[in-house]
Parts: C-alpha cells; structure tokens; sequence
C-alpha cells in the first residue's frame, strides 16, 4: 500500500493469499508539499500517477534471490517491482524484467490492474485518504507546518518523521521576491536554495514540537493523538489550509511565507479541503505558471475561473509546442 506524506511505500512482505478488492485513492505528497498522488490497487499491483495522466505500474511478485535458494531455509518474500508506464492513449511501455521473475503472472497481474485502470480513471481526483496528520507545533500548540500524513493510525508510531522542508534539496525553483528586494540573493556559498533555508529556518525556530491529530469529518476538526493532558481537539480552523501557517510575527516572515504559497499555487490546487476564497486566490498564481497548471489540470478538483484556466493551458500548448 502507498504510504502518504514522506512515507514509503512498503515493498517488501511475506508471501500469502490475497482476494482484496480492487480499491482506487488519492494521497497527498508532503514534506516538501509535492502535489496529490492517485494510487490504483489490487491484491498483486499497484499503479501511481502524480498527475492522473501516465501511471507507473508496479507489480508484487517474489524476490528474484529466492529462486537460488532452498524455500525451505524461509518463507519466499514478495516485492513491488516497477513493470511499466501506462496511459489510457499510448497503453502500457513495458520496461525489461529478470527473466527469472515470473513473466506470465506478472503480466496477468498488470493486465487486471490495467482494466481496474479503465474503470475508475474517469473518477480521478481520488477521495484523499491519508487522515492522519503530524504538524510541527509552536509553544502554545498550534499547527504551523505539515510534516506527514498517513491513513494507518497503526504505523503513526514507526513512521519517520522529518523537519519541515520547503522544497528537495536538488530543487532551486523557488525565489522569493521579498527577499530578493532586500538584497538577499537565492545563491551564496551554500548553493542556490538560500531562500528555501530561510523559509525553513524560520519554520525551525518557531516549532516547539510534533504531534499527530486525527482529522475528523465531516467537520475537519483535529484529534490529537495521546496528548499529554488528556482529550484534545482542535477546531478545522487552527489548521493551515496550505500546509503552513500565515499568521507570522514580522512581517518580513509573513512575506516569506506568501512568496512561497505563491510559489506553491499550481500543487495547491490540488488540495481537496480549501475553500473558495482561497481557490480564487491560487488560481490566478498558479496562471502564471502555465506549464506546472497544465501539467496537473487533471488533479484539481474545483475550478473558479474556468476562462483564465483555460487560456493558461493554452499557453503552456504553445510553449510545449515551441520547443
């Protein structure tokens, strides 16, 4: 199963029966916010897709190593493989596999993922999922970054959780305008991420600690998880809708933050849970970033403007087209 938030995917387990169902969902990629990712499962393969568009196809079938020992020694481990890309014009470009491996199931597997695929692709964006946020906390206990998300409370406890990320470390798209007004360049000896850093910093010295709450619906009040002085839940709005607090004392902080939701805006609108008068606030921003709006138009649950959307999509066309 996808795991959401900074989590992995788990691809290993032993080998046993499975007659679950077919089941399609969406989970958020967090720590650096990354978008939405759809996920397609059956029993034996999996499919996921950042975009709704080109799936990777994954299928579980046992480790290749156990062919050259005795199955006596150890119960047989299956694992995920990577098996292919699949989109519902071009079909499935199959990457080579072990000639070891099991061909023939592998390719009945994906064969069955790739119909369940046909069925429910018309359905994408998936419902979200992963309930179960852990937030970086300040002294008083507020939410103020998103640091994972999960949909099994079971493995709260095991999960790694990371501080708080602005962006990959290999990624030097985002340049804050505040900062670069007040002569702060995006590159210094450190390389070219110093706004991120910053951003990051600033999230750093105003967190106090993690917590995992549960998000209820319909309501999306917060259920913290094992609080330290018994029951506590926190109102829908003392949760950052973006993932990031806005309320900062400097204005220079506040500055920061914006440039960086702006700089956010096409993921964001991905999200599933904000409302209007936020939608209408990304959707212009995200215009600006035709290509990134284009790329995941198919994951955006609710359009204000569909004109000014639209025209975007139509320039990145042209872009794309120009190259």
């Amino acid at each position: 199963m996808i795991r959401g938030a900074a989590g992995r995917p788990h691809t290993d387990r032993p080998v046993k029966p499975a007659a679950e169902p077919p089941r399609h969902y969406a989970v958020r990629r967090v720590n650096p916010f990354e978008g939405v990712l759809q996920v397609v499962e059956t029993h034996n393969a999996r499919a996921y897709s950042p975009n709704g568009v080109v799936w990777q196809v994954q299928v579980l079938t046992e480790r290749p190593d156990h062919t050259w020992r005795s199955h006596g020694r150890a119960a047989p481990i299956e694992q995920f493989f990577n098996f292919g890309l699949w989109d519902a014009e071009d079909g499935l470009r199959q990457i080579p596999a072990n000639p070891v491996m099991d061909i023939g199931a592998m390719t009945d597997a994906a064969d069955h993922l790739i119909a369940v695929l046909h069925e429910v692709i018309e359905q994408v964006p998936f419902d979200l999922i992963d309930g179960y946020e852990c937030w970086a906390t300040d002294s008083d206990g507020k939410p103020i970054a998103l640091l994972a998300t999960t949909e099994d409370p079971a493995i709260v406890e095991d999960m790694r959780v990371e501080r708080w990320q602005a962006t990959r470390v290999s990624d030097h798209g985002f340049v804050s305008d505040s900062l670069q007004r007040g002569g702060v360049p995006n590159s210094d000896g450190d390389g070219p991420r110093r706004h991120a850093r910053e951003l990051e910093r600033q999230v750093g010295r105003r967190s106090r600690q993690r917590a995992w709450f549960r998000r209820r619906r319909p309501d999306r009040s917060g259920e913290r998880l094992d609080p330290a002085d018994g029951a506590c839940i926190l109102a829908a709005g003392l949760f950052p809708p973006l993932g990031l607090a806005t309320d900062w004392p400097q204005d220079s902080e506040a500055e920061l933050v914006r440039d960086y939701l702006e700089w956010q805006a096409p993921r964001l609108l991905m999200l599933q849970d904000i409302g209007d008068e936020l939608r209408g606030w990304l959707e212009p921003l995200a215009c600006r970033q035709a290509e990134e709006l284009a790329a995941g138009y198919r994951l955006i649950p609710q359009i204000i403007d569909s004109n000014r959307v639209e025209a975007a999509r139509v320039e990145a066309r042209l872009r794309r087209a120009a190259v």
